[in-house]
């Protein structure tokens, strides 16, 4: 039974995503190659199923595809997480401490950490 609908990049994405977890290689490979075929200009397949190989030891794959992203001159978009807080939304991308409130936030996530150790 196939989709409804024909896949799009979230869709694509996702199914990536899912692979990684399961360590589906095959899989990834097929998400990875829909993704290409979407958008070729995004490296996050790429970086995706570079990851999963890695993961199962095939690092020549791996490699040479982290080596694709570089010589193609692709850019990965930095992490980025959002939450609501009393009607307002807060940003953060990975390594930006620019948050007005980003002691205290870092603060209480060392000892939510240490509680969770």
């Amino acid at each position: 039974m196939g989709m409804p609908m024909e896949g799009n990049e979230i869709i694509w994405g996702s199914f990536l995503s899912a692979c990684r977890v399961y360590n589906n290689v095959e899989l990834g490979e097929v998400a990875a190659r829909r993704l290409l075929e979407l958008d070729p200009r995004d490296p996050w397949g790429r970086v995706m199923l570079s990851n999963i190989y890695a993961e199962e030891a095939k690092y020549d794959r791996s490699m040479g595809l982290r080596k694709e992203i570089k010589e193609k001159g692709l850019k990965k978009s930095p992490g980025c997480s959002l939450i609501e807080v009393n009607g307002s939304v807060h940003g953060f991308l990975v390594e930006d401490n620019s948050h007005p409130c980003y002691n205290e936030i870092n603060y209480m996530l060392e000892k939510i950490e240490k509680l969770m150790n």
